[in-house]
Order: structure tokens, then sequence, then C-alpha cells
């Protein structure tokens, strides 16, 4: 069974004290990236991967999240270089997080033809590829209700060199009200790192570009 998310938008944690100077960095000079939380260890650590295959950077912050932020999920942090260290271990400032959109590839069980009335439109804003995550930005109608929002593997092309993927968003006919922005990112590391995979294509419901329906992925040539 998919995962039930409830898509609220993004709303960001601060995780410090207000400041008195008369320009607040939080607010106008900061960097905006999804990262993997890694767990509080002297503070919470958070996993930096950058566009495509860059080196992953370790992130270390001076701040502790709750509970409910799991080791292992995909947050969307705020935040800026605590110094002008070089090298794959940073101290960060950090300015607020907020828990996205989380979840792995999912495969298909069912006939495609079957998930294919699922994908209702969002808009998307970005799209762009981490390491093993997919992640897009985006916005969604709001309903104040769950609904299934994954990435879905069109099973019968798993072991091709383009697999297909779908990006459904059901919001289950409940009433929507407004579009609210939302952030997800997705574990693809067990299809893309097949080497029979060449190129991943998403194929997405996009009321912004409709004729934009897929956005393709490609390795690099062996």
């Amino acid at each position: 069974m998919p995962p039930i998310v409830l898509l609220m938008g993004v709303l960001m944690l601060m995780l410090v004290a207000c400041s008195d100077e008369d320009i607040d960095r939080r607010y106008t000079d900061y960097r905006l990236d999804v990262v993997t939380f890694m767990g509080n260890d002297g503070g919470a650590r958070f996993e930096l991967l950058r566009r495509d295959d860059s080196t992953a950077l370790l992130l270390q912050s001076d701040v502790t999240l709750g509970t409910s932020f799991k080791v292992g999920n995909r947050v969307l942090l705020r935040y800026d270089w605590a110094d002008h260290a070089t090298g794959n271990n940073r101290r960060i400032t950090a300015y607020g997080v907020s828990a996205i959109v989380s979840d792995s590839l999912r495969y298909t069980v069912k006939p495609l033809s079957e998930y294919l009335n699922q994908m209702e439109p969002i808009k998307l804003l970005s799209i762009w590829r981490t390491g093993d995550y997919l992640n897009l930005h985006c916005q969604a109608e709001y309903t104040g209700k769950s609904r299934y929002f994954y990435l879905l593997l069109d099973s019968a092309t798993a072991r091709q060199d383009t697999v297909h993927c779908y990006l459904v968003n059901n919001t289950h006919g409940d009433t929507t009200y407004h579009w609210r922005e939302a952030y997800a990112s997705f574990y693809v590391g067990s299809i893309w790192n097949r080497p029979s995979c060449r190129t991943m294509r998403i194929h997405i419901n996009d009321a912004a570009f409709p004729a934009r329906a897929t956005h393709d992925f490609n390795k690099s040539a062996p």
C-alpha cells in the first residue's frame, strides 16, 4: 500500500531566537536544500547531495531536532555556512527545517492503466536528481486531508534501458481549495543503479506546462 501523506505546504520550523539586528539573514540571505537527516549527535546532522553525482557533504549544526524527524528522512533545510572552511564536513547555522514527502520508488502491482487516472495535476516548479534521489518542488491543490502522493515505476520497464516512472497524486475526490507549495524526495537508487538503466523518464501531469509530460534523466556513458 502506498504511503498516505498530507500535503500541507512548506512550514518552516524556526530553530533560533529572533535577532535584534536590522537585517536578519534568516530571511534575506540563506541556503535552501533538500537533505537527509542523519540524526542528533552533538546537534542535528544532515547529508547534502548536490546536483547529479557530486560528492556528499556532511553538515553539522548546533541544534537538535525532535522525535517527529526520523533518521534517514529527507527534509528541507534552511541554513548558512558557519565558517569558510572547505572539505566534506561542514559546520552550519541552521535557521529552519521542515518535513517533506520522503519516500522510495514504488513498483506497479496492477496493470499500469489502473494507476493513470490517479495522476491528478500539479504545477511543477523544479525537478532534479541528487545522487540516488529524485526531488521535486511543486504546487499541489490543498484539501486539508490525506492523499496518495508517490513515484511509481512501471514494473514492465524495470530492466529496459529507459525506465518509466509516474507521479501519482490522488486526492480521493476530496474538495480542493487552493494551490500550496510542496517539496518531495524519492529514493530511486534501486533502479537508477542498475547497469541496464540508461534513462529514467518521469511522467507528470503538469497543469503549468501540459505539453511537457515527461522529464528525462540520463546516465553518463560508461
